[in-house]
């Protein structure tokens, strides 16, 4: 299939003119909550840009958005605890046995894949984007030798979304030198002279140039038999821009032309206003306020130079021989003019104004930990104890994981299910996969989310069926009837995985029934054997009777002879 790289150029400009609005927004917070996670990709020096504010006099927004980064990532997805499990699709009573078990397996080797990769360390990262910008953009390739997670800067993709306003298109600028650009693509036939000869120079030249990779869906893709890596679903392709880039003249040339069986990249954003592409952020919510704290905290460092080093008045008499103020310093005045201070402050604020100052610091401050859940996180990373449920936290916390509801939904619907999806298939692709039970060709997947948060937010619903559970159990003293109307297996299932009991440890429906039905059965015999003894003993009994009667002498007869007559004597 032919790309029209002119085409893919000019959409690649148009993106980055939508998304001009939000530059401005972006490169405040970065300065204020995030210094070096923002790049313009219009800058040819970015790579030079100093990686902290030399302006900033307060460093609150730095640090309560790396707290809510470490929180995101201890109760969304933690490296220390499960945080993720896969479970079969479907009516449970169709699923095959031996099929939960295996995707417990799955769930397990899954976890080691990418703790063996560069996962968290990627994702922490990406959290504090997505506190800062709104949005993030993670990009997932896999080899030979495993997993790699490639986190864009932000400034440095654009983004396009489809009809159900899901991202499926980025571009990203990579800046190069003409090394690392030979290093991958020597062999392109379209690669531009002046790269080619950038050898032949007895020193390489550092000058770098801009290399856009650009991934979208094909819309002229068709499937077939076999697929190439130019002829996927989704078309990657890397291209040296035209000569309005700064690359000399002439037009944008392919350096590679691949391809993606799903889309590689994963654009979580923290909030969606309508069909927006880009997401607004926490950070966007307080800037005013961190705005407005460094003028504030200006005004206390002032307010306490000038407290401890007042600005002075001296008589005129020392204007020649000077003054010493350092510590142990002497001068000389004339002791003669009574009345006159040689030097004294001319200004020097009082400690009731510097209280009054730190106090507005601290309730702007307060105002940016709220903003930015650092309460929420922090109770969480300061917990003494090795571990904390999620019902202490949603003892704890319940109103602020309730307002996190959304966030943690969006993440789970636009980075972690992907994440998992795709992990899944190239696991398979590369053969990193547990051998399957017998018979399971083809499974619907879905993934079930065990982390902090997300069990948080499910035991809202546990305490309605706890409540409920305790309630039925209360009038069945009364009422016994009323158990009737509750499916008790039902119930403990659904409580089961809100809890996210592993499915490798619950029986499956079938199993139940034949535990039951061999209850049934033992119960059964049990009663039939009961009977028979009652039986036996009845018949010992009546036995004995008859000796007793046998052995009785009545008048010269025994009591059996005297019955036996009796029933003569009637007949």
């Amino acid at each position: 299939m032919s790309i029209d790289i002119d085409k893919i150029a000019h959409r690649y400009e148009e993106l980055r003119s939508e998304r001009t609005n939000w530059e401005s927004t972006w490169r405040e917070c970065a300065e204020l909550f995030n210094p070096g996670r923002y790049r313009d990709d219009t800058e040819t020096n970015a790579h030079r840009i100093p990686l902290v504010n030399p302006k900033l006099v307060n460093s609150k927004g730095i640090l309560a958005m790396r707290s809510m980064a470490s929180g995101m990532q201890g109760g969304m997805a933690s490296p220390v605890r499960p945080w993720f499990r896969l479970v079969a699709k479907g009516d449970p009573q169709l699923i095959p046995d031996g099929v939960n078990a295996w995707l417990d397996r799955v769930t397990q080797v899954m976890t080691a894949v990418l703790h063996q990769s560069n996962f968290y360390n990627a994702t922490h990262t990406l959290y504090s984007d997505i506190g800062t910008f709104g949005t993030g953009l993670l990009v997932e390739i896999a080899n030979e030798n495993g997993i790699y997670f490639h986190l864009v800067r932000c400034g440095e993709y654009v983004l396009d979304i489809n009809g159900n306003d899901e991202v499926d298109t980025f571009f990203r600028r990579l800046y190069m030198t003409p090394r690392q650009i030979l290093d991958r693509w020597e062999s392109a036939p379209d690669l531009p002279d002046f790269i080619k000869r950038s050898r032949e120079r007895k020193v390489m030249t550092t000058e770098r140039y801009d290399v856009i990779h650009a991934v979208f869906p094909r819309t002229d893709f068709k499937p077939a038999k076999r697929l190439t890596a130019e002829s996927k679903p989704f078309a990657s392709v890397y291209y040296l821009p035209g000569g309005s880039s700064g690359h000399g003249t002439g037009k944008a040339c392919i350096l590679e032309e691949g391809g993606f069986d799903m889309f590689p990249a994963f654009a979580p954003r923290w909030d969606v206003s309508g069909s927006d592409v880009y997401g607004r952020s926490p950070a966007m919510d307080v800037l005013p306020d961190c705005k407005m704290l460094q003028a504030m905290t200006t005004t206390l460092r002032k307010t306490q130079h000038k407290i401890a080093d007042p600005p002075l008045v001296a008589d005129q008499s020392l204007r020649a021989t000077g003054v010493k103020l350092i510590p142990g310093g002497l001068s000389f005045f004339d002791s003669t003019r009574t009345g006159t201070t040689p030097v004294a402050p001319i200004h020097q604020p009082e400690a009731a104004a510097l209280q009054t100052v730190m106090t507005a610091i601290q309730e702007v401050e307060q105002n940016i930990d709220d903003g930015l859940y650092v309460d929420l996180f922090r109770m969480m990373l300061e917990d003494q104890r090795s571990r904390i449920t999620a019902t202490e936290i949603n003892a704890k916390e319940r109103e602020r994981i309730v307002m996190l509801g959304p966030v943690v939904e969006r993440l789970h619907k636009e980075l972690f299910d992907p994440v998992i999806r795709r992990t899944f298939a190239l696991m398979q692709e590369w053969g990193a996969m547990p051998t399957p039970p017998e018979g399971v060709d083809a499974l619907d997947v879905d993934v079930s989310f065990e982390s902090a948060l997300a069990q948080a937010q499910r035991q809202v619903t546990t305490s309605n069926i706890e409540a409920g559970f305790a309630f039925i159990g209360q009038a069945a003293a009364a009422v016994p009837e009323i158990l009737d109307i509750v499916d008790t297996d039902a119930m403990g299932r659904a409580y089961l995985d809100r809890i996210n009991m592993p499915s490798s440890v619950i029986r499956e429906e079938s199993a139940v029934e034949e535990i039951r039905e061999q209850r049934a059965q033992a119960a059964a015999q049990q009663q039939q054997m009961e009977t028979m003894n009652q039986g036996v003993n009845q018949l010992v009994d009546a036995t004995k009777a008859m000796e007793n009667m046998s052995n009785t002498n009545i008048s010269g007869q025994n009591a059996l002879e005297a019955l036996t007559s009796g029933l003569g004597v009637i007949r």
